[in-house]
C-alpha cells in the first residue's frame, strides 16, 4: 500500500496543535420495517484503519468516525452513506454535512474532498491551506487493521527462542489486492553444510518489475543464499519483537458471501533448539525492516546466481530478457511469464517507412490504479489528427484521468456498430503521433502472451499496434508489463491533449 500524495506535515501539525475538531451530523439510511440494507458495509467499516506508515489512522464505531494524524485526533463526528447489496468491494462514499473546517485560531483550514472505501480499503483526499501559503492536496490510503477477532488457539503460542537456537526454515506470505503481495521461502536443504535455498516472488517498487527467484516446487532450482546472510536473518529474527499471527475473518460481513480479498501477512519461522524443532507464527503487517532485509538477500543471491554458468535443464525456455534455462511459468531473472507457443510467431517486422495507423493498450490488474486504457484511432477526415481515448491513474496526483468517449471503438465506430461523434475524443497533435510512431519502431517490446488461466492476481497487459506499408496493414501484439517508458510517453501525450482541450474556446 502506498501514500499517493505528499503529506503537508507543517500545515497538518498546525491543525493538530491548535485543536482542530469537526462534529458531523448523524444519519443512517434505513427502511422502516426492514433490516438496515447498509448493515454489511457498516460492519466492515467498524474497525481500526491505518496507513502503512502509521501517519494516518481512523477508528469507526457504528456511525462515528475519529480521524487522527500522527496519533493526534484531528476531527471526530458522524457520517452517513448509501449502500444496498452484498458486494463489499463496491466504492462507497462517506458523506458529511460540512466538509470544510479550520483550526481554532483560524490560521489553517482544510476541506475533505473525498472519503470512501473500495475493495476493503479506505481512501482519504484532503486539501489543506495555511495563511500566506498555497493549498496542498493530499491523498492517503488506509487498510483495515483487523478483519475479525483472533482465533483463540492462535494466541499465546509464541515460544521463546534462545541464543543457541538454529534457524531451520523461514516463510512469509502476504496476500492482498494490488502489488503488495509477495512470497519468501528459505529452507535448509542439508545440515552440514546447512545449504539454505531461496524461492521468492515480489514486486520491486523501484524498478517496477516482478522479481521471481527459484521454484518452490523443486529445491534443486532454488539458489543457495550466502551462509553469512542466513546467520544475519537468524540474528534479526531472534531480536525482532514481532506480534503473534492472527487469522483474518474470511467473511467480515457475517454469513454473506464476500468477494473481497482479506489482507493476510503471515510469517512462519522454524527453529531447532536442544534437538527439538518448533515453529512460531508472526504477523508481518508492519515488519518493513525485515522485508528490506529479505529483498537485499534476494538481490545478492540473484546476482550471484546470474554469474554462474550452468547447463540449461531439459524442457527449459529462454526469456526475451536473455535469461536461459527457465523451467517454470515465470522467468527467474525478470519475472516475465513464459510466452504461449502459439503467440511467439505472430510478430511482423516493421520498416522505417511503415505508417502508424492505430494504437491501443489495455491493462487489467488486481489494483485499480494498475488498470488503464489508451486508444488512439484515425480520424474520418483524411490528414486530420488522430483521436485519443484514455482512462488511467495519474502517478503524481493519484487522480483518475479520463479523456474521450469510453464507448468509442476503432475507425470511428462505437462497440454497438454506430458511428461516434469525432468531437467525443480529443485530437492528438500530429507531432506527438509521429513521436509515438518513432518510439514504437525502435522499442524492443516482448510478444504478448495471455496470463495462465486461474491466476487470480495476474496482470493482463496487451498492446496492439497497427501499421500500414505499401497498401497493406499489419497488427502486432506486445506485452506491456515492462513497457514503463512507453507508459510515461502516453501519459505525457494525454496531459498535453488535456491541456489543449481546456484551452480551446468553447462555442457560444
Amino acid at each position: 500500500m502506498k501514500i499517493l500524495g505528499i503529506l503537508a506535515s507543517a500545515a497538518l501539525a498546525a491543525l493538530v496543535g491548535t485543536g482542530l475538531y469537526l462534529r458531523f451530523g448523524l444519519q443512517v439510511l434505513d427502511r422502516p420495517g426492514m433490516e438496515n440494507p447498509a448493515a454489511p458495509m457498516l460492519e466492515l467499516l467498524s474497525a481500526e484503519w491505518t496507513s502503512e506508515d502509521g501517519v494516518w489512522s481512523a477508528r469507526i464505531e457504528g456511525e462515528r468516525l475519529d480521524l487522527s494524524y500522527q496519533q493526534n485526533l484531528v476531527y471526530s463526528g458522524s457520517f452517513f452513506f448509501g449502500f444496498d447489496g452484498d458486494d463489499l468491494n463496491v466504492k462507497t462514499e462517506l458523506d458529511f454535512y460540512n466538509k470544510q473546517f479550520e483550526s481554532e485560531d483560524g490560521s489553517a483550514s482544510s476541506t475533505i474532498e473525498s472519503l470512501y472505501v473500495e475493495n476493503c480499503r479506505m481512501y482519504l483526499v484532503l486539501t489543506t491551506s495555511k495563511e500566506g501559503e498555497g493549498s496542498i492536496r493530499q491523498q492517503a490510503v488506509l487498510d483495515r487493521v483487523e478483519y475479525g477477532k483472533p482465533a483463540e488457539n492462535e494466541l499465546g503460542e509464541i515460544r521463546e527462542v534462545s541464543e543457541m537456537a538454529e534457524l531451520v526454515e523461514f516463510s512469509w506470505d502476504q496476500i492482498t489486492i494490488g502489488d503488495n503481495g509477495f512470497r519468501f521461502h528459505i529452507v535448509c536443504a542439508g545440515q552440514n553444510p546447512i545449504d539454505p535455498r531461496l524461492s521468492c516472488r515480489y514486486m520491486d517498487q523501484e524498478a517496477h518489475e516482478i522479481v521471481q527467484i527459484g521454484d518452490e516446487g523443486s529445491i534443486e532450482l532454488c539458489p543457495t543464499i550466502p551462509s553469512a546472510r542466513w546467520e544475519e536473518l537468524a540474528d534479526f529474527l531472534c531480536k525482532a519483537e514481532l506480534p503473534a499471527y492472527r487469522e483474518p475473518d474470511p467473511s467480515p460481513a457475517g454469513d454473506m458471501e464476500v468477494h473481497a480479498v482479506p489482507f493476510v501477512s503471515k510469517i512462519q519461522v522454524t527453529w531447532r533448539d536442544g534437538g527439538e524443532e518448533f515453529t512460531n507464527s508472526y504477523r508481518g503487517h508492519y515488519a518493513d525492516e525485515l522485508l528490506e532485509l529479505l529483498k537485499d538477500i534476494a538481490r545478492e543471491t540473484n546476482s550471484q546466481k546470474s554469474g554462474q554458468n550452468q547447463p540449461a535443464p531439459e524442457g527449459s525456455w529462454t526469456c526475451s530478457c536473455g535469461q536461459a534455462g527457465n523451467t517454470g511459468r515465470f522467468c527467474t531473472e525478470c519475472g516475465q511469464p513464459k510466452p504461449a507457443e502459439n503467440e511467439t510467431w505472430k510478430m511482423r517486422k516493421v520498416s522505417e517507412m511503415a505508417e502508424l495507423v492505430e494504437f491501443s493498450w489495455h491493462q487489467s490488474a488486481m489494483s485499480y490504479d494498475g488498470c488503464f486504457d489508451f486508444r488512439i484511432t484515425p480520424s474520418e477526415q483524411e490528414s486530420a489528427a488522430p483521436r485519443l481515448y484514455c482512462d488511467y491513474t495519474d502517478p503524481e496526483t493519484g487522480e483518475r484521468i479520463e479523456l474521450g468517449e469510453e464507448s468509442s471503438g476503432f475507425q470511428g465506430f462505437r462497440l454497438d456498430g454506430t458511428r461516434t461523434d469525432n468531437t467525443a475524443c480529443p485530437p492528438v497533435p500530429l507531432e506527438r503521433w509521429e513521436e509515438l510512431a518513432d518510439f514504437l519502431r525502435s522499442a524492443e517490446l516482448s510478444p504478448y502472451s495471455p496470463p495462465e488461466p486461474g491466476l487470480m492476481d495476474a496482470t493482463d497487459s496487451k498492446i496492439q499496434v497497427t501499421w500500414q506499408e505499401d497498401g497493406e496493414k499489419l497488427t502486432n501484439s506486445y506485452s506491456g508489463i515492462y513497457a514503463h517508458e512507453l507508459l510515461k510517453l502516453l501519459q505525457d501525450i494525454a496531459g498535453e491533449v488535456s491541456r489543449n482541450t481546456l484551452e480551446e474556446p468553447k462555442p457560444e
